[in-house]
């Protein structure tokens, strides 16, 4: 045998099958020097890696796992430029709370405090990384690393999800680790769950309510059918945001998927007289995008989070609960008196009829083309950028399951997010439901972030349908500008032919000019089993 086949017991092959007992199927990295022992065990192990071309790659692949699997995204990252190149990433998936563990390598002269000169030196890579994470820990000794690992998935699992980082010194990850360094012996905690007595308090005055709504953020996006029970009990709206898009299908007569930074909308939450806002933090990404001050709760607030320092960030609540969502709306469906008459169902409709009315006609003809790819292309998960069909779903689009529409274009707001992140979405697809469509609707200038990710995406060997929206240039910042009479500088650029781009790297390109031609392309892509990066003018398609 060789050592690949049965590697000695050292720190970082202890890692490796901690983060296996842990659940964890996948990795995103890119080895390097110092990170060479954490790949020594990874043969071995039933992990698969992943490789992009970029560490900016790594986080967004993992970012994109998660989003759909619901499972943390893992990442190996080297001290120093490696660890600083996942930043970005790691501040993305800060902003919208989504799991993902980093694990680096660090120099072993970290507690120098004088440059030494070292190969990726950084003074204090901790400190960076803790402004993007829940939290940052350096292992400093092998016995550590099991508490470490179990503290980072507690977050993922029991609290308010987001980044976590560990480091761990070079030498220490191909130092000698006794078996019982494999042990896990830590159990996970449950999920809080809000007192009895404040349940029903919260019950009482929604049974009290002429006009309920509900306002449902990122962190229900595992709670669709008690949020739904509760909805249908009580005959509320639900006004999900952008990450709770399909909590509630775009066919159900309560589901409001219009942003609240439209007038309409923001006028149908103040005529409630109770509002509960359950797993949001009311930012103004979701509620006051144009940062006009015009988003007000003016009936009673009741607010359930399972992180406590959310119940009275942005807006104090008249009553809060601190427990996670699924658990807090069934407790709730159990409690409030079922209610008749259909006049939630009137007021969403209401709604959602005079937000359509709002937009303008470059967002509905965006609109159609995103209802087609729904309506043809049955459970397909659309992955966006910062670019003008996302600005324009954003909105209002709804879909038919969650997870199935999420983009970078709020909360950090980060460019090059979609290819990466549809590439891990690919994966997490693969054990979810084998044949469900991917598709990344990317920018002509978000692409050119990250065109290397292509590779990336061939050496998967799974289909995503790779829109590239052109307008030559920063088209959304361009208006913005003419807008506030700025002279325009730097939003107009050259672009490659990325069909022969897509050539280069084995992928299979085409133009399309109409919504129809491009779901005929998705579609013989998933037949065909193979990724098709699909190239379409904006102008050409918004003059027909």
């Amino acid at each position: 045998m060789t050592s690949v086949d049965k590697p000695a017991l050292t720190v970082g092959v202890a890692l490796i099958r901690l983060l296996e007992r842990l659940g964890v199927e996948h990795v995103f990295g890119i080895p390097g020097v110092h990170t060479i022992e954490l790949y020594r065990g990874l043969a071995a192990s039933s992990v698969q890696h992943h490789t992009p071309r970029h560490e900016q790659g790594a986080g967004f692949m993992a970012d994109g796992y998660a989003r759909v699997s619901g499972k943390p995204g893992v990442c190996f990252v080297i001290t120093g430029p490696g660890l600083t190149n996942v930043v970005t990433p790691m501040g993305q998936a800060l902003a919208d709370s989504i799991p993902m563990l980093v694990i680096s390598s660090v120099n072993d002269t970290l507690c120098t405090p004088h440059a030494r000169g070292m190969l990726h030196e950084m003074p204090n890579q901790m400190a960076l990384a803790s402004e993007v994470t829940r939290f940052s820990q350096t292992i400093s000794q092998a016995d550590e690393l099991p508490d470490a690992l179990a503290r980072a998935f507690s977050v993922f699992t029991s609290a308010r999800p987001g980044p976590v980082h560990l480091q761990c010194p070079v030498t220490l990850l191909g130092s000698e680790a006794g078996q019982s360094l494999t042990e896990l012996v830590h159990q996970l905690p449950s999920k809080p769950s809000a007192p009895d007595a404040s349940i029903r308090s919260a019950a009482a005055l929604l049974d009290q309510s002429d006009k309920p709504l509900i306002l449902a953020g990122g962190g229900t996006i595992e709670s669709g059918k008690a949020i739904q029970a509760l909805a249908e009990k009580i005959d509320a709206p639900v006004h999900m945001t952008i990450n709770s898009r399909g909590l509630l299908s775009y066919k159900h007569d309560l589901a409001v998927s219009a942003t609240c930074t439209l007038p309409s909308v923001r006028q149908a939450v103040n005529e409630a007289d109770v509002v509960l806002a359950i797993g949001t933090e009311l930012a103004a990404t979701d509620y006051d995008q144009y940062k006009d001050d015009g988003f007000h709760i003016d009936g009673q607030l009741i607010r359930c989070d399972i992180d406590p320092m959310q119940l009275n960030n942005n807006f104090v609540s008249h009553l809060g609960l601190t427990g996670d969502a699924q658990t807090t709306a069934l407790a709730l469906s159990d409690c409030v008196k079922a209610r008749t008459g259909g006049e939630g169902r009137s007021r969403a409709k209401n709604t959602m009829s005079a937000a359509y009315k709002e937009l303008d006609a470059a967002a509905h003809r965006h609109l159609k083309l995103l209802e087609t790819l729904r309506d043809k292309i049955p459970g397909c998960v659309m992955v966006g950028d910062s670019t003008q069909l996302i600005y324009s779903g954003n909105m209002i689009f709804n879909t038919e399951q969650p997870r199935q529409w999420f983009n970078s274009s709020t909360g950090f707001g980060t460019l090059g997010y979609a290819l990466p992140a549809a590439t891990g979405a690919a994966i997490a697809a693969q054990e979810v439901a084998a044949d469900t469509p991917v598709v990344c609707l990317i920018g002509d200038g978000g692409i050119q972030f990250v065109l290397g990710e292509l590779g990336a995406l061939k050496d998967t060997g799974l289909p995503v349908a790779v829109v590239v929206w052109c307008n030559n240039g920063y088209r959304e910042i361009k208006t913005s500008m003419q807008n506030a009479s700025v002279e325009t500088v730097g939003v107009e650029f050259s672009v490659p032919d990325f069909l022969a781009v897509a050539s280069a790297y084995g992928i299979k390109s085409v133009r399309v000019a109409d919504e129809n031609s491009l779901c005929n392309a998705i579609i013989q892509c998933y037949e065909q089993g193979e990724s098709v990066v699909i190239e379409i003018d904006e102008d050409d398609f918004m003059a027909q």
